[in-house]
């Protein structure tokens, strides 16, 4: 294709996108008329008719996990920390043979506890003089929380 050739594509591209702009100015504005017209009668339209909402519906078979359930079910939860009531701590200074005695508030059996024991997804970090320090791994991250010993008040 010659130079020329190329030109008058180019001119009569540019025709054909700016011919109807033209017109449309040179025309009076009457398009512009006719396009006040429709937003008064769509008004009138909108409020005879009620509006109705679509709504997407989404079923997932056999492939992957559905997107919007919960990832940890009651079942799966365990124990908490919340659950737990810390009765006695025996400590040691030295952090080695520290041992917390908790009870969970279904069971009323108790439970010893040492640095590295594992309930569900709470292990033991730290026995402190008054509080254990827990580890908490939900969904690849992980917290602290702390329960300490409930103290009687002085004026019992």
């Amino acid at each position: 294709m010659t130079a020329r050739a190329r030109a008058g594509a180019a001119l009569l591209a540019l025709a054909s996108v700016a011919g109807p702009l033209v017109a449309q100015q040179r025309g009076g504005g009457q398009p512009a008329r006719a396009a006040r017209a429709r937003p008064d009668s769509a008004a009138a339209d909108s409020a005879a008719q009620p509006i109705t909402y679509l709504r997407e519906v989404y079923n997932y078979r056999g492939g992957a996990r559905d997107p919007f359930l919960a990832l940890i079910t009651a079942g799966d939860v365990g124990v908490q920390v919340q659950d737990l009531r810390l009765v006695a701590i025996t400590y040691d200074p030295r952090g080695g043979a520290s041992v917390a005695v908790v009870r969970a508030k279904d069971n009323p059996r108790a439970i010893r506890l040492r640095r590295g024991d594992t309930i569900g997804r709470l292990r033991v970090l730290q026995i402190r003089q008054y509080a254990v320090v827990f580890q908490i791994e939900e969904f690849g991250f992980e917290r602290q929380e702390e329960l300490a010993l409930q103290r009687p008040e002085a004026n019992r």
